[in-house]
């Protein structure tokens, strides 16, 4: 008896980041590794934490500056992950920032609505106690999520 196995793999992988750190860059680079391995699409998701749409002609001017800190840091990502690519292996890469007050549920809803397979995050170290009294993204993606969800310290 000869029975096949389908095994799942990942399509589409979501790194999401909200500030640009060390650790986001860490996360980037275990995702495109990920998605080499499963020639899977990168997406990587920068949120920006703010009530007014992105596109909206008269942002305050602290917005503006976190969009164009958002673009500089995904444009350099890009960069590098070309960069780094092997010419046969080079991975498919989509970038786009976001912009919400909770910055966990948009991760969510776009993981859901984009038809996410992984969605990568990084925990912002903060100690127990502050992330029992503030809560943490990184918890409420993990507890929210529809898909597997992978934290990368």
């Amino acid at each position: 008896m000869n029975i096949e196995v389908k095994r799942k793999t990942f399509s589409k992988i979501l790194v999401a980041i909200h500030e640009s750190s060390k650790s986001a860059d860490k996360a980037v680079d275990y995702a495109t590794r990920i998605a080499q391995d499963y020639n899977a699409i990168l997406v990587v998701v920068y949120v920006v934490r703010t009530q007014s749409d992105l596109d909206t002609v008269n942002l305050p001017s602290h917005i503006i500056h976190f969009k164009k800190q958002a673009e500089s840091y995904l444009g350099k990502i890009s960069e590098k992950i070309y960069k780094h690519s092997d010419t046969e292996d080079i991975v498919k890469i989509k970038t786009e920032i976001i912009a919400s007050i909770k910055i966990s549920d948009a991760i969510v809803s776009y993981a859901k609505d984009k038809h996410i397979d992984l969605i990568v995050v990084v925990p912002r170290g903060r100690s127990k106690l502050r992330s029992l009294v503030l809560g943490s993204v990184t918890s409420d993606v993990v507890r929210l999520a529809h898909c597997p969800v992978l934290t990368v310290r």
